[in-house]
């Protein structure tokens, strides 16, 4: 039994805990949060204790691990801390604001010898996961294009994340999502372009579309943005055009990702004209990615999926689509 530690009430936080609660091999113990009302709410919920600091919880819990899904800025030092008491560890996506930060982290890892992971979901999602055996088979062709969307209303649970000092704004915190997942396709690219949206009211970048080359002669596309307004839903979109076909899906899961449940089919447009709806997992692509983690943990099996280099990767893609957003430039890597 793998006995883990949360950092971190929000939102994040409370969709790993449900997780944890699903995991056979996982017993969630004990939550860390600032505020002493809403960390004692979540404790009460999930029938753990509640530490008001970290350095609470390390001291008084015997853990394997712990999940922070604390604001980025904060990363750094709580890695540090678990890394320094022997613990494994689960890192809420962004690993850091730079990558000095995610460099300092992977050290520290190696050095004190425990695993460690970044929570980059979509290496997890079904659909995602599919899209990768695809590609990666050749089974339409050469890839050629492939674009990203990952949009939403402004939520409604974080607002530190609109400061870029805390989250590195809207590319950072939410469109990071797609990046990693096109350099798990592609690699890392060649060059970026990336053209935005600012808005004044939430303090930075709101809406940006990022233009990737890649080797091979393939390019793609992300767009993503948390500026809209009313009803809109939560919406993820793939589509990815191959020298025989094409693949689509386009997922719709509510305000705040709270219908993710919801089916939405992936199709594969074949050259013959005909079409195919794969069969996929009916899963939370969450608790895939923190069984995954678990597994690994009590089997003593390396982490080969979401690194913290993986992390790293994407941060270093990242702020090179950030530089060339803030200085209207392609950027080269």
């Amino acid at each position: 039994m793998v006995k883990i530690g949360i950092i971190g009430a929000g939102f994040i936080g409370d969709v790993h805990a449900q997780a944890y609660n699903r995991i056979e091999n996982a017993q969630l113990v004990g939550i860390v949060n600032r505020t002493r009302e809403k960390g004692e709410k979540f404790a009460e919920k999930y029938g753990i204790k509640f530490y008001p600091t970290m350095d609470e919880l390390l001291e008084s819990e015997d853990i394997d691990a712990v999940d922070i899904c604390t604001p980025t800025h904060l990363h750094l030092e709580m890695v540090k801390k678990a890394a320094n008491a022997g613990k494994n560890i689960l890192c809420e996506k962004p690993l850091a604001l730079s990558v000095e930060d995610a460099e300092e982290m992977i050290s520290i890892v190696k050095e004190k010898k425990v695993k460690a992971m970044v929570g980059h979901v979509l290496r997890f999602w079904p659909e995602y996961v599919r899209v990768k055996e695809i590609i990666d088979k050749r089974e339409l062709g050469k890839p050629l294009f492939a674009t990203c969307a990952r949009l939403a209303v402004s939520p409604d649970w974080r607002n530190w994340g609109f400061k870029e000092e805390l989250s590195g704004g809207v590319t950072m915190d939410l469109q990071i999502h797609d990046i990693d997942y096109l350099i798990w396709l592609f690699g890392i690219p060649k060059s970026v372009r990336s053209q935005g949206y600012y808005n004044k009211e939430l303090g930075g970048w709101a809406h940006v579309g990022i233009l990737f080359n890649f080797d091979d002669n393939v390019s793609g596309m992300s767009e993503s943005g948390w500026a809209f307004k009313g009803s809109f839903p939560f919406t993820m979109l793939l589509r990815i055009l191959c020298e025989k076909g094409t693949i689509d899906w386009t997922f719709k899961a509510g305000k705040n990702i709270e219908e993710r449940g919801k089916e939405f089919s992936l199709t594969i447009y074949k050259p013959d004209g005909s079409v195919e709806i794969p069969e996929m997992e009916k899963e939370d692509p969450f608790y895939l990615e923190l069984k995954y983690f678990i597994d690994c943990i009590e089997n003593n099996t390396d982490i080969e999926r979401a690194t913290l280099e993986d992390g790293k990767n994407a941060l270093l893609v990242t702020l090179s689509a950030i530089k060339s957003l803030k200085e209207n430039s392609i950027v080269y890597l």
